[in-house]
């Protein structure tokens, strides 16, 4: 997707409703900022909502969040399963293995 810009935020800073309209005012946390040094966040873009729309993307956000949970908690399970088989051979064979994978790493490809 080339040509649309990308704006980063990871927190909302302020949301306006005027005209039927909902201006969402994204914030960063960065080091750099002054703000940041205060504990808050500077504004990083504003995002512009018809109040007819917040509905569904409300609804888009809060499935999106749904599934990420839902992988992570498969993912988290399969790693528990898979450490458990690991310390059993352990066990068994009386050494330890270095492990590949960070505890808690998540990866969402799809």
């Amino acid at each position: 997707m080339t040509g649309i810009p990308t704006v980063f935020g990871d927190g909302i800073i302020d949301v306006h409703v005027a005209s039927g309209v909902a201006r969402i005012t994204l914030g960063v946390q960065t080091a750099a900022s002054t703000a940041a040094k205060e504990g808050k966040p500077e504004p990083s873009a504003m995002l512009v909502v018809p109040v007819l729309q917040l509905p569904n993307l409300a609804r888009v956000l809060a499935e999106v969040t749904r599934q990420i949970e839902a992988k992570a908690k498969e993912t988290l399970a399969s790693q528990a399963g898979a450490q458990s088989q690991a310390n059993q051979g352990q066990a068994n064979q009386g050494q330890a293995e270095p492990q590949d994978q960070v505890a808690g790493a998540f990866r969402f490809n799809g």
